[in-house]
């Protein structure tokens, strides 16, 4: 993993651009020197991810993002994130024989999120016209994106959940290793994006007409008015200080609040533990569990759902009195519900313009169902998270976002921004975040230091798809036998795997430069000018 890492460090003198595929960093690059803000860039950068990456991110999945404006201290979070149908209640799910949300299917599709943050962010602080910003994802899907290892696997992992012939003839013939360094063409994106640049409001005509009437025909929950465009919403971050820095999320209904918790009970109850010590494995691992059982608990769409201070000092007392220092706790979830997702990127500029931004569409290829002529897959994060308990924070109702797992990340001070990051990777998103910033920010190595260290993950998360799953840690191989040794004699069970995680980009504002880096353990390119 350090050969790798060593050999995906860069400075950029003026920006720096960090995603999951060469054709977004270089589209966002080609922006920023044509004059385009990090904003403009974080649009096409976006855009293109969707052709280059499309089992993960799709135009109808969701975002969420934190960004910065050179010269402030101040935390923005921007979200699109998709809702229950104006359908989708308790009593229709009910009346299907339904115990839960499917996880799969027009039944656990929400609506559009992706394209809302397009706009909010484009109205907010776009300077370039919409047909420039999509031009290179219009050129990508008609051209056709090249298929690598990574995506083929990715595709050959999902094609199952394609129900519709569209889709699955679409994706089907680059799904085996003979497809690797041939060509994805997606025509049908091409004319969503196409559509964009002429009229957002005749693509939102389209789009809602042509969501309705797939609802009508497979036996969704979708009404008339759905599947607006303009959804996307920008507020202050959610923060927290650690160390003396200014960490900064998205607020519910993201876990990003988690990321927040887990750092600030680490900092209360590390005593002088490294975090990748055998000891402070354990403790962030015991604080994963208590803040999980937290969200099942307590987190849920603050719109719809009375919100609860996740950063209460009664709220952080309560759950660190749960941690034991010493062994591992029962999980307090395990069979709570009855029954490669996302991909992130980041850019920033020496000035202090910066995103750090995580996309989805769920789980791989989302609902499995979509416009095959807008080449636009449903997102299924309702099927993901939503319930069918009317009194949990995450019961299904109509118009209301489920919990999403994810978010973003920076981390600054009166200056500024100096760190912003993030990961893709469902409920592992804020493990992986905190043990990087615990790294960095409490125990002082640097951003190449954080990312080498061994990552590992507790399991069960709070996901529905977790539901089930045995109390385990999931650790890299490269962590050292007597960190293992340590963890088994407190008690815990160990699953050791080459690698764990998925991969985790970080940059860095200096005075005069921008460095940035990830850690190899997904393709993507990493560079600046």
């Amino acid at each position: 993993m350090r050969d790798v890492l060593r050999d995906r460090q860069q400075w950029g003198a003026r920006a720096m651009v960090s995603t999951g595929s060469s054709a977004a960093t270089l589209a966002a690059l080609d922006v920023l020197r044509e004059g385009g803000t990090v904003f403009d860039a974080a649009i096409t950068a976006s855009a293109v991810l969707t052709v280059a990456m499309p089992m993960a991110s799709g135009p109808a999945g969701d975002a969420a993002a934190v960004f910065h404006l050179a010269g402030s201290p101040e935390a923005w979070s921007l979200t699109g994130l998709g809702r229950a149908p104006a359908r989708a209640t308790v009593e229709n799910f009910a009346a299907r024989g339904h115990r839960t949300v499917p996880g799969r299917g027009i039944e656990s599709a929400t609506t559009p999120g992706l394209l809302g943050a397009w706009c909010a962010l484009h109205d907010r602080h776009g300077t370039m016209p919409w047909s420039r910003l999509v031009a290179p994802a219009v050129a990508l899907a008609e051209q056709g994106t090249p298929v690598t290892a990574q995506t083929a696997r990715w595709i050959q992992d999902n094609l199952a959940v394609l129900s519709q012939p569209e889709f699955a003839g679409l994706y089907g013939p680059h799904a085996t290793p003979s497809a690797v360094g041939g060509l994805l063409p997606n025509p049908g994106l091409a004319a969503l994006y196409r559509l964009m640049a002429d009229s957002v409001d005749e693509l939102e005509a389209e789009l809602d007409a042509s969501v309705t009437r797939l609802s009508d025909r497979l036996g969704g929950f979708f009404a008339p008015g759905d599947c607006r465009v303009r959804v996307g919403e920008i507020v202050p971050a959610a923060t927290a200080s650690v160390a003396g820095a200014r960490v900064a999320t998205n607020p519910a209904p993201t876990q990003g609040v988690l990321l927040l918790q887990n750092l600030l009970l680490y900092a209360r109850l590390r005593g002088g533990h490294s975090a990748d010590s055998g000891a402070g494995v354990h403790l962030l691992s015991e604080i994963f569990h208590q803040t999980y059982a937290w969200r099942i608990e307590h987190l849920g769409d603050p719109v719809s759902t009375p919100p609860a201070d996740p950063l209460a000092e009664a709220v952080l007392a309560e759950l660190a009195a749960e941690v034991d220092p010493d062994r591992p706790t029962a999980t307090r979830y395990a069979g709570h519900y009855r029954e490669g997702d996302t991909t992130h990127f980041a850019i920033a500029d020496r000035a202090g313009n910066s995103v750090s931004w995580t996309q989805s569409l769920g789980l791989g290829f989302g609902s499995g169902v979509g416009i095959g002529e807008l080449g636009l897959l449903l997102c299924n994060r309702l099927g993901r998270s939503a319930t069918l308990s009317p009194t949990e924070p995450n019961g299904v109702a109509p118009g209301r976002r489920p919990v999403n797992t994810i978010f973003a990340w920076s981390a600054g001070d009166a200056d500024g921004v100096r760190l912003l990051g993030g990961t893709p990777g469902g409920d592992g998103q804020c493990q992986w975040n905190a043990q990087v910033l615990a790294a960095m920010l409490l125990d002082g190595v640097g951003p190449s230091a954080a990312l080498n260290r061994p990552r590992w993950t507790y399991l069960p998360g709070a996901d529905k798809t977790e539901a089930g799953v045995p109390q385990h840690l999931q650790v890299d191989s490269s962590m050292p036998a007597e960190v293992q040794q340590w963890l088994r004699d407190a008690g815990h069970v160990l699953r050791v795997r080459t690698g764990v995680g998925g991969v985790l980009r970080v940059l860095e504002r200096r005075p005069q430069s921008v460095y940035g880096l990830d850690d190899g353990r997904q393709e993507g390119l990493t560079s600046g000018f």
